[in-house]
């Protein structure tokens, strides 16, 4: 038996979804434009990172872990998340210049709400197969 709270593998595999779908956007979009993959792959990872620290850190209490300790995971997770977001998307935009143009600031951030959607909708399909 896993030491970890149930629904760890499950968070873990939505991660995995996340950055298949990210990267299979981001080749895609290779016929399109270079630029707009670049912005699609840079949106889906920092969605796809920022995810994986929430799952990191939420999932880590051992199996009978205090209550307060296991919200305190899910507070630094929620915190960390945010901040992670925050942080690349502010040097995203600081150090590749194309993001500066409103067409490919836009597909990024679409990019990183499709992330999301996967992260919202992943569990939901695995409980039905």
């Amino acid at each position: 038996m896993s030491r970890y709270l149930k629904g760890r593998d499950t968070a873990l595999q939505t991660v995995a979804a996340q950055l298949v779908s990210t990267l299979v956007a981001a080749a895609t979009a290779l016929a399109i434009n270079y630029s707009i993959a670049i912005s699609i792959l840079i949106g889906g990872i920092i969605g796809v990172t920022a995810n994986l620290w929430l799952a990191l850190v939420v999932f880590r209490p051992a199996l009978g872990a205090p209550t307060q300790k296991m919200l305190t995971a899910f507070y630094v997770g929620e915190f960390g998340k945010f901040i992670i977001t925050a942080v690349l998307f502010l040097l995203a935009f600081k150090q590749i210049g194309f993001l500066k143009e409103a067409a490919y600031a836009a597909t990024m951030i679409m990019a990183y709400v499709m992330v999301q959607v996967v992260a919202w909708i992943y569990p939901l399909m695995r409980r039905k197969v």
